[in-house]
């Protein structure tokens, strides 16, 4: 069998033991995090087939920075837990568990099927900056849009395009002293319609001066919350 890494986000001790012990029955490597804020540098280093999530968990770090929880486990198979108040037994939460679904299909199908990725680590803060951005240096008609969140290393941006994973982007950030064009990467792609959450790209800076850089890891460490 190979070999299945799933990352376990849980901050009750109760809770996490009990999802433990469901886990481990089917063999698969689990890693364990408290929290969606301030991931360990072991877990950052491994790869994940999928991850689980406990609810209570989660709408707690929702208050804190929804676009940065979002955000950390987009692309990845999920599976949302929470225990039932009477039997104290897990209740398992996926878009198809009306179906027939049962956690055997969700570990040895969607999870053995996925190419294994990191979890993104950089905290996301709420900062909105107006960018124009670029689908090539000469591009003659950039797309006036906003950032939705910003970290030290790129930030999403909401955009209505169509656009493809690992394209490079150019993006002037208006804000900035220094309006030169930052070569990005797209990380990840929300496409218009495709669910609830705002449409747009996750990029990550590939090419930034250092006077860019400076000012706006400034800004990150000033504002938002």
């Amino acid at each position: 069998m190979m070999d299945i890494r799933v990352l376990l986000i849980v901050q009750d001790d109760r809770a996490k033991q009990i999802y433990l012990d469901l886990l481990q029955k089917y063999g698969i490597q689990v890693f364990v995090s408290p929290s969606f804020q301030n991931l360990s540098d072991d877990i950052c280093r491994h790869t994940y087939h999928g991850i689980f999530i406990d609810l209570p968990t989660k709408m707690k770090a929702l208050k804190e920075n929804r676009n940065y929880v979002y955000g950390l486990v987009e692309k990845f198979p999920v599976v949302q837990l929470k225990l039932n108040e009477q039997t104290g037994s897990p209740i398992l939460f996926h878009s198809r568990v009306q179906s027939g679904w049962t956690l055997d299909d969700f570990i040895f199908t969607e999870c053995k099927n996925f190419v294994p990725r990191m979890i993104r680590s950089d905290a996301r803060k709420d900062i909105h900056l107006n960018v124009l951005l670029y689908a090539t240096p000469d591009d003659a008609d950039p797309e006036r849009t906003v950032t939705i969140d910003l970290s030290r290393g790129g930030c999403f941006l909401f955009s209505s395009r169509e656009w493809k994973m690992e394209e490079d982007v150019w993006i002037s950030i208006h804000e900035l002293s220094d309006r030169n064009l930052i070569r990005c990467q797209i990380r990840h792609v929300i496409h218009w319609g495709e669910s609830m959450r705002i449409s747009g790209i996750g990029i990550e800076f590939s090419a930034i001066l250092e006077e860019q850089q400076y000012e706006l890891s400034n800004r990150f460490l000033k504002y938002g919350s």
